[in-house]
C-alpha cells in the first residue's frame, strides 16, 4: 500500500512529472494506487512477461457520497472568505487535506498573506495528451446577515437545502468537482486523461491574486490542459417543462471606468452655481439616456434559436438578427434586462464618492461605471463612445479593469461529451454567452478551450441568491451534480481502452 502523502512539491503536479509517473507498462498499477519502484516493477515484468490487468471499477454509493459532500460543503461555507479581503488560505488547506486523505496529490500556494490557491491532480493512464481542468473559486461576495433568514456563514440545512454565502457561487460547484474526482479514484475508474482541480481566490474582484496569479506563476500545473470547466452555465428548465444544458462558450468582457469631475470646494451653506457633484450627476444622467448600438454575436443567435425550438416560438427568435431590425420588436425584446445585455454593450454607474461631510462641498467627485463589452468590441472605441455620451470633455476618465474577450469553439470533444450527457436526460445542449465574466478568460488567453457549466438544476428562486440574499443549494442537486460530473468526466476523459488514432 502506498504510504500516505504528507507534502507535495510543485513537480508532483507538473504535467511532465505526471506523464512520467503514468507512462509505460506500469500505468494501470500506478493509477490503482499500488505503484512500486520502477526497477522492481521492471524485474517483475521481466519475469512474468505480462502486466496484471486492473480490477473492474467498484460501484459508487452516491447516497453516502452526497452525505459526505454535504458535510464538506458545510465546513467550507463556515470559513468566511468574503472578498475583500478574501482570506482563502484556510479553505485551500481544508480542500488540500481532503484530497491528500484519499491519496490524490495536492498543494497550496499563498499568493499574498492570507490568500490561497489549491491544485490537485488525479492521474489517468496518459493515452490522451490533454488534461481536463475543473476550476472554481473560494472567495465570496459580502453578505449582510440582517437581510438573511439564517446567518450567511452558518451552513444550516433547511427544507432540504444547504444555506450559506457561496453555496452556489462557487463553493458548492467546487465540492461537486472535488467529490467527483474522489469518487472516480475510490471506484478505480481509469481515465485516459488526467483531471486537474484548481480552486483560486480573488475571483469576485477580478482574480488578479487568484487565477491571474496562478497563470503567471504556476502555469506548469495546467500546461498539458486542453479543456477547462468552470461556472457560467447550468441545467435550466423552460416553462413547458423541457430542460436544456446551458453551456457558456463566450463571455462579455469588463470595461470598468472611473470618471472624475472637479469643481470649487467650500462651505455648503454658500453653494456655487456648479460643483464637482452637480457636474458629475448631469453627466451620468446623459449616460443613462444613451444606449449602445445593437449587435448579435453567434452564441447569442444560436441560443435564442434553440430556445425557439424548445418553446415552439416566438418565430422571431429563429432569425433574431432580422427581427432586431424591426424597431418595435427590438424595443420589446431589449425591455428585458437580460436580453438587452446579450445584444449590446452596457454601462451602469455603481459607485459614487465625493464629500464625507454633509456641509462640505468636495473639490472632486468620482463615479465608477461597470461596462460590459460584447466579444469583438474594441475597448478604445467603447471608451470614446462613453466619453461622448457623458457630454463633458473636462471629465477625467481612468480604466479600472479590462481584458480581451476570447471565446471557445462550439465543436470539441468536451462539447460532444456535454451533448451526450444532456441526451441521457432527454435534454438539449445549448451553447450561449453569459453577460458576466469569470476566471475562464485567464485560461482562454493561454489557448485552453473553456466552458461554463455546472451540472445542477436549481430553482429560479434559489438562483436569485447568487450575489443576493439567502443563497442555497438543494442537497439533492449537490448529489445529482456529483453523479453527472462523474459521468461527464468518463465521457470526456474516456475509460481506459486501446487507442485507435490521435486524440486530444
Amino acid at each position: 500500500m502506498t504510504p500516505p502523502i504528507t507534502s507535495l512539491t510543485l513537480k508532483a503536479l507538473a504535467p511532465r512529472a505526471a506523464r512520467a509517473l503514468a507512462a509505460g507498462a506500469f500505468a494501470a498499477a500506478i493509477i490503482a494506487g499500488a505503484a512500486r519502484p520502477a526497477a522492481a516493477a521492471a524485474r517483475h515484468i521481466g519475469r512474468q512477461r505480462l502486466v496484471e490487468p486492473a480490477p473492474a471499477p467498484k460501484p459508487i454509493d452516491y447516497d453516502a457520497l452526497t452525505r459526505e459532500a454535504t458535510a464538506l460543503l458545510q465546513n467550507y461555507l463556515r470559513i468566511d472568505t468574503t472578498n475583500p479581503p478574501g482570506d482563502e488560505l484556510a479553505a485551500a488547506r481544508m480542500l488540500k487535506d481532503k484530497f491528500l486523505a484519499d491519496g490524490v496529490p495536492a498543494t497550496v500556494w499563498e499568493p499574498a498573506p492570507g490568500r490561497g490557491v489549491i491544485a490537485a491532480r488525479l492521474h489517468g493512464i496518459g493515452r490522451h495528451t490533454k488534461s481536463i481542468v475543473l476550476l472554481s473559486h473560494m472567495d465570496v461576495v459580502p453578505a449582510n446577515a440582517k437581510e438573511w433568514r439564517v446567518p450567511p456563514f452558518s451552513a444550516q440545512i433547511k427544507n432540504g437545502e444547504i444555506w450559506g454565502r457561496g453555496a452556489l457561487d462557487d463553493k458548492g460547484p467546487g465540492v461537486i468537482e472535488l467529490m467527483a474526482m474522489l469518487a472516480i479514484k475510490r471506484a478505480g475508474i481509469l481515465l485516459d486523461r488526467d483531471i486537474v482541480f484548481i480552486a483560486t481566490g480573488d475571483e469576485e474582484v477580478g482574480g488578479r491574486m487568484g487565477a491571474g496569479w496562478t497563470v503567471a506563476h504556476e502555469a506548469s500545473v495546467f500546461a498539458d490542459a486542453g479543456y477547462l470547466l468552470n461556472e457560467g452555465g447550468a441545467i435550466e428548465r423552460r416553462p413547458n417543462g423541457k430542460r436544456y444544458f446551458a453551456v457558456s462558450i463566450a463571455e462579455k468582457t469588463p470595461l470598468w471606468l472611473r470618471v472624475t469631475a472637479t469643481g470649487p470646494a467650500g462651505h455648503a451653506a454658500v453653494p456655487p452655481g456648479e460643483t464637482a457633484v452637480t457636474r458629475l450627476v448631469r453627466a451620468l444622467d446623459r449616460l443613462d439616456s444613451w444606449r449602445a448600438p445593437l449587435r448579435l454575436v453567434d452564441p447569442v443567435r444560436d441560443y435564442f434559436r434553440a430556445i425557439a425550438q424548445l418553446d415552439g416560438g416566438p418565430a422571431q427568435y429563429r432569425n433574431l438578427a432580422r427581427a432586431l431590425r424591426d424597431p418595435e420588436f427590438a424595443r420589446k425584446f431589449t425591455a428585458a434586462a437580460r436580453h438587452n445585455a446579450m445584444v449590446r454593450d452596457t454601462f451602469i454607474p455603481t459607485v459614487l464618492a465625493a464629500s464625507d461631510k454633509t456641509n462640505v462641498i468636495a473639490p472632486a467627485a468620482d463615479a465608477e461605471i461597470d461596462g460590459r463589452l460584447l466579444p469583438g468590441d474594441n475597448p478604445d472605441t467603447a471608451q470614446a463612445e462613453v466619453r461622448k455620451a457623458l457630454g463633458d470633455p473636462q471629465l477625467k476618465m481612468d480604466v479600472l479593469l479590462n481584458f480581451p474577450a476570447v471565446s471557445s469553439p462550439r465543436k470539441s470533444r468536451m462539447m460532444t461529451a456535454l451533448g451526450a450527457l444532456a441526451a441521457r436526460e432527454d435534454a438539449t445542449l445549448v451553447p450561449t454567452m453569459i453577460a458576466g465574466f469569470t476566471d475562464s478568460h485567464y485560461f482562454r488567453e493561454k489557448g485552453i478551450d473553456c466552458y461554463g457549466f455546472i451540472p445542477i438544476e436549481v430553482p429560479p428562486a434559489a438562483m436569485r441568491g447568487v450575489h443576493g440574499v439567502n443563497e442555497r443549494i438543494p442537497v439533492k442537486e449537490l448529489g445529482a451534480g456529483i453523479r453527472r460530473m462523474v459521468a461527464l468526466l468518463e465521457l470526456a476523459g474516456g475509460r481506459a481502452r486501446p487507442s485507435k488514432g490521435p486524440r486530444r
